[in-house]
């Protein structure tokens, strides 16, 4: 059984101190784009689909958030909200093979973002970054890669066989409906709570600086479903559906 460290009963206020103080400029840097945000020019979402087989989108984001959904459709659509204080970003696709990339660049100005709303088909590889925004994934059944550098990262009624999450200053929330192969989370100041389903064993390894770690899912030796979480300041949970 591998070993879950625990964090010592006294803890450093200097490495408390730190750890906060380390994770204010991302978390102040986001609340202050918000307000800035909130006089920017905000026009109608425009939306396209994108013909021809898909079956792994990218989202290089930076400022705004991304919502990406599994259907049953055979097509992808894509809801493009800009937000800008001078100058619209410049907003691009490109499918290249069956690899659809989304991107955007901005001129040089206050504010300036793109929030993306995609619809895929559920079996599509998904790939997200983010610098400043939140990532929320919802239905989906291909391989998983998300990651925000300043933002929480939500999913729900997963049946991906291998996810990989990273906040550097957010959380992860994830819940699987089918259990992950092979699921790694983690955040340099955030929680990371993790639910899967109860019927099988999982090989997990947690590890935490500041905080505590919570494992009620049934362990397994076997290297047919692992579990990897870390989190330098922040509480783990492992649970169960």
């Amino acid at each position: 059984m591998p070993l879950v460290p625990r964090l010592p009963q006294a803890v450093p206020l200097a490495v408390l101190a730190a750890l906060a103080l380390a994770a204010m400029p991302l978390i102040a840097g986001c609340d202050a784009l918000g307000k800035v945000g909130a006089g920017a020019h905000n026009p109608a979402a425009s939306s396209f689909t994108v013909p021809g087989r898909v079956t792994a989108v990218i989202i290089k984001g930076g400022s705004g958030s991304v919502d990406v959904t599994g259907t049953a459709k055979s097509v992808v659509a894509v809801s493009q909200h800009l937000s800008y204080s001078n100058k619209p970003p410049v907003v691009s696709h490109a499918l290249n093979g069956t690899t659809l990339t989304l991107s955007y660049t901005c001129p040089t100005q206050l504010v300036c973002g793109v929030g993306y709303n995609v619809q895929v088909p559920r079996g599509t590889a998904v790939s997200v970054s983010t610098t400043a925004g939140s990532v929320t994934l919802t239905s989906l059944a291909g391989t998983l890669s998300a990651r925000a550098d300043a933002g929480l990262i939500t999913a729900v009624d997963l049946r991906s066989a291998v996810a990989v999450f990273n906040s550097n200053a957010g959380g992860v929330v994830a819940t699987f409906s089918a259990a992950p192969r092979s699921l790694s989370a983690s955040t340099n100041v955030g929680p990371i709570t993790l639910t899967v389903p109860g019927s099988a064993g999982y090989l997990v390894s947690t590890h935490t600086l500041v905080g505590s770690s919570t494992v009620t899912v049934h362990r397994s030796s076997s290297t047919a479903h692992s579990i990897t979480a870390r989190s330098d300041l922040g509480s783990i949970s492992v649970n169960p559906s």
